[in-house]
């Protein structure tokens, strides 16, 4: 791998130019305040010198000509006369041009000896300091400085006024640079893994995932391996369990041909033809969830619409009959305006519940069948009435040939196929105690 197409670099180089980046207007703003305050102490340090000027002048005029026509003179030249400046272009270019104006108050007199009555532009800012001329007055000296800018500089400085959303832009832009570089692609792989979790075995990385050249690319193309292992062992697993199942259907049917021999020899009061006899029917029935196990990986899962009433109707029709010592009921509170799934394994699931509710609670007991909305999906419950299942056990009740603590007949594979059927199906199925006793099965429709 090359090292500019590593994932750290590129995670380096985004973060390096937005901290760049902000560091750099930092320092623009910085500078622009100081160069303010620098600017500021040198209209000072210049306003105090031509004070200085101006004062010596005006004392002179008053000792020459005397205070009072000294002072008319100065006041008709204040009315006639501009007193502001500009200051001068230096030879390195500065954002700040300010505009002055200039005005000096005799305060023994309070009388105005330079500038205008009164500055006019309450915007500005004012410097003043005082002044003490060498024959003893005091002279208030005010400097109105009004801050310009060339066009370029003001286009600058009103791009610096907008640091907060420059900031946010540059981190916006970096958080898409960052989500297309490293979290979009994990969402897409994420998703990928799910499905994969889910069953669907066939799933694989996208291909422009799996041709990038850093480890993003290289994640995706191991887990197409994984997934072509997973699937290759899953698959030679189930094949396993068919042709065991098949090869096992052979013999079989030789033993019963035998315990039927022995039966017609010895009759069927025979204790050891009974043994035989109910064995097989065992083995029979083992052979017959397995081969139903294994089969429902290669069911296909076509969605159609499914009438939920008349298919619980039916399932419960058959089980009435099948065992009449129970008592079924059915609640329909609120069928689902349009029911999609695949009805065939949807029937095998719930007839795998129904089955299993009827195989470990106790003969009589009734078993509730529901149809509701819960957080905005349709489901179908079942509910027992037997003595509900440890905590401990809940977890693994799905598990292929788990059954528990419960010492009941069976192998172990009724949830299980029914939870297989409705993965296939885009449903899921959950399993909990029932608060008043009894084992709560919720079948979640797609």
């Amino acid at each position: 791998m090359r090292w500019y197409k590593r994932l750290f670099f590129k995670s380096f180089l985004i973060v390096w130019l937005t901290s760049f980046l902000l560091l750099a207007m930092a320092v623009v703003g910085v500078s622009l305040v100081a160069e303010k305050d620098n600017m500021r102490q040198l209209l000072e340090a210049r306003s105090r010198g031509i004070a200085e000027r101006i004062i010596e002048r005006y004392e002179r005029r008053l000792v020459l000509r005397g205070q009072s026509g000294s002072l008319a003179h100065y006041e008709e030249r204040n009315e006639h006369h501009s007193h502001r400046w500009h200051e001068r272009r230096s030879p390195r270019p500065r954002i700040w041009e300010p505009v002055t104006q200039l005005r000096i108050v005799d305060l023994k007199s309070d009388r105005v000896i330079k500038g205008p009555p009164q500055f006019r532009n309450h915007r500005a800012e004012v410097i003043d300091f005082e002044l003490h001329s060498a024959a003893g007055r005091r002279y208030r000296v005010e400097l109105e400085v009004d801050w310009k800018r060339s066009p370029l500089r003001r286009f600058i400085g009103s791009v610096l006024s907008l640091q907060l959303l420059l900031i946010l832009l540059v981190s916006a832009v970096a958080g898409l640079l960052l989500s297309a570089i490293i979290v979009r692609p994990l969402n897409r792989l994420r998703n990928s893994v799910q499905a994969l979790s889910q069953g669907e075995l066939e799933i694989r990385a996208d291909e422009k995932l799996c041709l990038r050249g850093d480890e993003l690319g290289e994640l995706a193309r191991e887990f197409n391996r994984m997934a072509d292992y997973v699937e290759q062992t899953l698959g030679s697993h189930q094949r396993l369990l068919q042709d065991v199942s098949h090869e096992l259907r052979a013999p079989l049917a030789r033993l019963q041909a035998a315990a039927g021999l022995a039966e017609q020899k010895w009759g069927q009061e025979e204790r050891t033809v009974q043994r035989i006899n109910r064995e097989c029917e065992r083995l029979n029935l083992l052979i017959g969830e397995i081969l139903s196990l294994s089969r429902l990986e290669s069911q296909g899962s076509e969605s159609q619409p499914i009438d939920l009433a008349a298919l619980l109707g039916q399932l419960l029709e058959d089980y009435r009959f099948s065992h009449p010592g129970r008592a079924f009921s059915l609640d329909i509170a609120q069928l689902p305006e349009s029911c999609r799934g695949n009805q065939g394994l949807l029937e095998r699931a719930l007839g795998n519940v129904i089955g299993n509710a009827c195989k470990h609670t106790p003969e009589g007991s009734a078993i509730d069948l529901s149809v509701k909305t819960l957080q905005g999906q349709s489901v179908i419950q079942v509910r027992d009435h037997g003595r509900g299942v440890l905590e401990a056990d809940l977890k693994r009740l799905c598990e292929p040939f788990y059954r528990g603590n419960s010492g009941e007949e069976g192998y172990g594979l009724g949830l299980s196929i029914a939870q297989r059927a409705m993965s296939r199906s885009g449903g899921r199925l959950s399993l909990e105690n029932h608060p008043d006793g009894g084992l709560l099965v919720t079948l979640w429709l797609s």
